[in-house]
C-alpha cells in the first residue's frame, strides 16, 4: 500500500487458529528486523492474495502444488 494513499478502517472476526497464523507470520518477518504489526501483517497477505489470485476463484480453490518438492521418476 502506498503511503501517499488514503486509508479506510474495517474490523472483522478471525477463527482463532488463523490469528495464531498471523501471529507466527509476524514473528518470522520480525526475526528479519522488520518492524510489523498484525495489522501490517494482514496488509501484506491480503494484498499479495488479491494480486496473485487476481480474485479468480478457481485459483482461490485450488490448492497450490509446490512443484519443487515433489519427485520426477
Amino acid at each position: 500500500m502506498a503511503l501517499s494513499e488514503a486509508s479506510k478502517q474495517m474490523s472483522l472476526r478471525l477463527p482463532a487458529s488463523l490469528i495464531d497464523k498471523l501471529e507466527s507470520c509476524g514473528e518470522q518477518f520480525r526475526a528479519y528486523g522488520l518492524d510489523m504489526t498484525r495489522s501490517d501483517v494482514v496488509r501484506l497477505l491480503l494484498n499479495h492474495a488479491l494480486e496473485a489470485t487476481k480474485c479468480n476463484l478457481k485459483s482461490l480453490l485450488t490448492p497450490s502444488v509446490n512443484t519443487r518438492s515433489r519427485r520426477t521418476r
